[in-house]
């Protein structure tokens, strides 16, 4: 096929999701003769409202139509089918402009959320972030690229200065897996967490990620999604007082860009996880950190950083008129970064 609707690697995470069942449609393609025309990937999952059972859903995830055939309702029958085969129990998020039209012209969601993140900035980076914008900007890759490295041999000076360090009294430990201890830690701090992802959840995402290290590859040619990164890891982290745990962080790299799918932790650590974080990227030389936990936002927003530039986001999350209806005081929710396929990507 000229396009494919998942790659490999993709397919087998879902494959191993511990929250699909055998029966859970979690691919919708739309043909027209022989030929793909479009498709819809939905990535199985529970949720979990404040009183009740947990609730059996999908999150909408890489819908993409044949561009030739764009305006001819394909986009709105792939929908249509996830609604039907998901008895109504769907949910989107990080979606385009033009797709949050379709979902609103469908008029089977409200909104659940908008959460407020900030993009920090610790070098120059624009030959990564200007080009993602348009493709007016690619053209200028490798001017950009210059100017980043200019840019960046005054800003390393500064970097020296900064020394960030977590208390002694805390040892931020790198471990493989999630075992249960420490996933009956961050089980008792999902109270109110929309998915309460445990020890299970993570070690699948960890084990089974949607990116892989790799240069770009004919697979990845025919998918028009990401599937490969020049660099590209998962990182657990222990957090221990002593023989306590006070804390664990999830944290993804790529291409230099930072993310904290999952943190759980002491309130009166925070200021030591967020130097734990500004450590691992002086280290590392990270360019970019993309966060959303209340927490660590307002705490650097309204603390002294290394950043250069701090800029606010938002996230925002649409649920289904019937999966709405459970969701009373869905203000005290808890949505971790990592939560629908946030992790993943």
């Amino acid at each position: 096929m000229p396009v494919i609707p998942v790659s490999t690697h993709r397919a087998i995470s879902h494959i191993h999701n511990p929250r699909a069942e055998p029966t859970d449609t979690l691919m919708i393609i739309a043909y027209e003769n022989d030929d793909m025309v479009g498709y819809l990937g939905v990535l199985a999952d529970r949720i979990y409202p404040l009183s009740g059972e947990p609730l059996k859903c999908g999150w909408l995830s890489c819908m993409w139509v044949n561009p030739v055939l764009r305006g001819k309702g394909i986009a709105k029958q792939l929908l249509a089918t996830a609604f039907s085969t998901w008895n109504d129990h769907i949910l989107v998020t990080e979606f385009t402009p033009e797709a949050k039209g379709l979902y609103d012209r469908s008029g089977g969601f409200n909104d659940l959320m908008v959460n407020n993140g900030l993009r920090c900035y610790l070098r120059f980076n624009l030959h990564q972030v200007l080009p993602k914008k348009g493709e007016k900007y690619k053209k200028f890759t490798s001017l950009l690229r210059v100017a980043d490295m200019l840019g960046n041999i005054p800003n390393s000076v500064r970097l020296l200065f900064h020394k960030p360090k977590p208390s002694d009294k805390l040892k931020f430990e790198e471990i493989g897996q999630v075992d249960n201890e420490l996933g009956n830690y961050i089980k008792s701090k999902s109270e109110n967490g929309f998915e309460r992802r445990g020890a299970e959840d993570i070690n699948w995402i960890t084990a089974c990620p949607w990116l892989k290290e790799s240069p770009p590859t004919e697979e990845s040619s025919r998918y028009h999604f990401s599937s490969v990164a020049d660099s590209f890891r998962n990182i657990n982290v222990r957090i221990s007082e002593g023989n306590r745990t006070i804390g664990y962080v999830l944290l993804t790299i790529r291409d230099g860009h930072l993310k904290v799918p999952y943190a759980y932790f002491e309130a009166e650590v925070i200021g030591d996880v967020v130097q734990y974080i500004y450590d691992v990227m002086l280290a590392r030389k990270l360019s970019m950190f993309t966060v959303f936990h209340k927490d660590l936002v307002d705490y650097i927003s309204n603390h002294s950083s290394p950043f250069i530039y701090k800029r606010p986001i938002k996230r925002h999350y649409i649920i289904s008129k019937v999966l709405d209806a459970h969701f009373k005081g869905k203000e005290k929710l808890d949505i971790q970064d990592g939560d629908a396929d946030c992790a993943f990507t």
